[in-house]
């Protein structure tokens, strides 16, 4: 209470590093507004100083808000002790209320993330007194939520506060949460290859309970002994080796409060160095810079990134499982290989571009006329829809294949021997042409073979690169990479599709396909390609969650000139941002009607309560009006805390939750 007019209160306030994340500046921006809590009182100036490390920095300051005599401070602090100055003015004096908030926390979820700014987004121009006003969306309180405030969530991204207690009391500590990711792996991710040695969690906001015979940490079901652990107060270090290659972690451990704290995840671990030599296709080290990616071919989420300095990049922690390396160069150019992570030395050739073929033979209706083959050992077969079951003139899932008499042929590359064949085609696309698309499926008589999850991992990749617009689209896949009910008993997969946006004024594009035996010589892998195709469409569909109506939004513009005919918008299911990885049959679709102008259109709301019971793999929504204009979305997604174990849950649960989260557009 400020009692009388020339008195000031001091507030202690503390932004420990313990307890918040910082921005990606480092710091966090808050928003502290001074209200009378319906006394007399008219706030006065807010002023924020450092009581000891802090800083304060971009102080903006207000005496009044929209609508309101309570006072603003819109200030950022780095981690540090503060003392906040509050009285009042005009002689005023009453009880007052002083609250913090995280700037651009418009969802009041103590975070900063993407779904604050689209909320801001969607919220862009609501003035104070409208109905969907949102206070917190509206953080410098002018009345009116526009671009200003999105930028200033935008630039407290990652800023995390704890969670009040609105309790009214100290409560019981075993009833408080810990921050979402208060338990961590210090030396080691889900994410990345990893060495053998050891474990160590980190516990930030608490101290873990030293006892080590109350820890169950268990590897690939096997319990740890407790003699092979030890605790230093927010430190707890497993003694152990790690398997080389998977290991399923689970640890339920005891903070000095009493409260569990858990980890479940999936580690990939090796003990061997993979060098990567880069070199020109005459042989001659590859000099210009290069960032060079391995991926684990069991699991592509995990990834390792180096830089190549004299054409090497080194690898550690690799383990005995095939790795995909992928390298792209600083203009443009690209190489790939597949290799065993023990194998110690792979080169990866990097290409880059050549001179355009002037044969149009893109159907290979001209055999390999204007493809560039070298030895590989390629053959051009009649094409067929479904290889053993289907002939021309057949119809499969009421797609009626080309007639006996129409000439519709496919460029069949086979592996010869331990190693990598490869072909490419360079061409020049014509005005107008907004994406090339190319279609193709991979056979491997590993398959039958019954070497499938074996070392004898062959893999494929089949890429599109463009020289004017600089991007590039493809996939480099081994055969573990895609589930076993992904091929047929023939050890063929379905159609699959690369597509690649590209500068509609004219560009030059090249196609790479390659395809290796790995660990051994003698079962033969395939990749047929169907055609390369020229793409010219017009109409750009975007996503976007709807907070306030639940479900989504759709929107679309066409691109170049008013549309001349109905386009088709297909949302799906998906298991990536691409095209090709849509799963199923559309759950909405919209028609834009002929003669809609150039520009921007929509939104066409997708009610929430249709997207319920989502495909097995789904991780993003899509919206199609042809193979090469998607808008892409990522999925709801369920995070766990530490003090919650997401192993015992079941996955009926998560499909409940995920389908009220797409119902609530959250």
């Amino acid at each position: 209470t400020i009692s009388s007019p020339s008195q000031q209160d001091s507030v202690a306030f503390e932004v420990d590093p313990n307890n918040y994340h910082t921005n990606g500046s480092g710091k966090i921006d808050f928003v502290i507004v001074l209200s009378s809590d319906g006394s007399s009182l008219d706030p006065g100036l807010i002023s924020v100083e450092a009581s000891g490390s802090g800083s304060v920095s971009n102080s903006t300051r207000r005496p009044d808000t929209a609508g309101s005599l309570a006072s603003i401070e819109l200030v950022t602090l780095s981690p540090g002790k503060y003392n906040i100055a509050v009285s009042g003015e005009h002689k005023t004096t009453g009880a007052y209320r002083l609250e913090v908030f995280l700037a651009g926390d418009a969802n009041a979820d103590s975070k900063v993330d993407a779904s604050d700014t689209a909320l801001i987004g969607q919220l862009s121009n609501t003035k104070l007194g409208e109905a969907e006003y949102n206070v917190l969306a509206d953080v410098d309180r002018n009345g009116v939520i526009n671009g200003g405030d999105r930028q200033r969530a935008q630039a407290n991204l990652g800023a995390i506060a704890p969670i009040p207690d609105t309790g009214g009391g100290e409560g019981n500590p075993l009833e408080l949460s810990l921050p979402m990711d208060a338990l961590q792996l210090v030396n080691a991710s889900p994410s990345t290859f990893n060495s053998q040695n050891g474990l160590r969690f980190s516990l930030t906001g608490a101290s873990f309970d030293l006892t080590a015979a109350d820890v169950v940490l268990t590897i690939n079901g096997s319990r740890v002994a407790a003699g092979a652990i030890t605790i230093v107060d927010h430190l707890l270090t497993a003694n152990i080796t790690l398997a080389n290659g998977r290991n399923d972690v689970s640890l339920k451990a005891y903070d000095t409060e009493g409260r569990p704290v858990y980890f479940n995840g999936r580690l990939w671990a090796g003990s061997s160095t993979l060098s990567v030599r880069l070199v020109n296709p005459d042989g001659t080290i590859f000099t210009t810079g290069a960032t060079v990616t391995a991926a684990l071919s069991d699991d592509p989420t995990v990834t390792a990134q180096a830089t190549a300095v004299n054409g090497v990049a080194m690898f550690p922690n690799m383990p005995a499982r095939t790795i995909l390396i992928k390298a792209k160069g600083a203009n443009n150019e690209t190489g790939s290989a597949g290799v065993i992570g023990t194998s110690g030395t792979v080169v990866v050739k990097m290409l880059g571009f050549k001179a355009p073929s002037s044969v149009n033979n893109n159907d290979f209706s001209l055999g390999t006329a204007g493809w560039d083959i070298g030895t590989a050992p390629v053959t051009i077969v009649p094409h067929q829809e479904a290889v053993g079951f289907f002939q021309a003139g057949a119809t499969v899932s009421s797609m009626t294949l080309a007639p006996a008499s129409i000439v519709d042929q496919d460029l069949q590359l086979t592996t010869s021997g331990e190693g990598e064949q490869s072909v490419s085609r360079t061409f020049a696309v014509s005005q107008g042409t907004t994406a090339v698309r190319i279609r193709y499926r991979f056979i491997t008589s590993e398959v039958p073979g019954g070497y499938y999850g074996s070392q004898f991992n062959d893999y494929f990749r089949v890429s599109l690169r463009s020289q004017t617009a600089g991007a590039s689209a493809g996939e480099n896949t081994a055969m573990n990479s895609l589930p076993l009910g992904a091929y047929t008993g023939g050890g063929s997969t379905d159609w699959r599709e690369v597509t690649l946006n590209v500068d509609s004024a004219g560009d030059t594009i090249q196609a790479d396909i390659g395809v290796a035996n790995v660990g051994d010589g003698i079962l033969d892998s395939t990749v047929v390609v169907d055609f390369v195709e020229e793409v010219k469409d017009n109409v750009q569909p975007s996503l976007s969650w709807n907070n306030s109506l639940g479900g989504l939004d759709l929107k679309y513009e066409v691109l170049t000139s008013p549309t001349t005919q109905p386009v088709t918008i297909s949302v799906f299911f998906a298991s990536g941002p691409g095209y090709a990885s849509r799963i199923g049959a559309p759950v909405f679709t919209y028609s834009v009607p002929s003669g809609t102008a150039v520009g921007m259109h929509g939104p066409q709301h997708i009610d929430g309560t249709t997207l319920a019971n989502d495909p097995a793999g789904t991780t993003h929504l899509i919206a199609a009006s042809s193979p090469s204009q998607v808008g892409a979305i990522a999925d709801v997604r369920i995070a766990y805390g530490a003090t919650a174990n997401g192993g015992v849950v079941p996955a009926v649960m998560t499909d409940i939750i995920k389908d009220g989260l797409r119902a609530a557009g959250a």
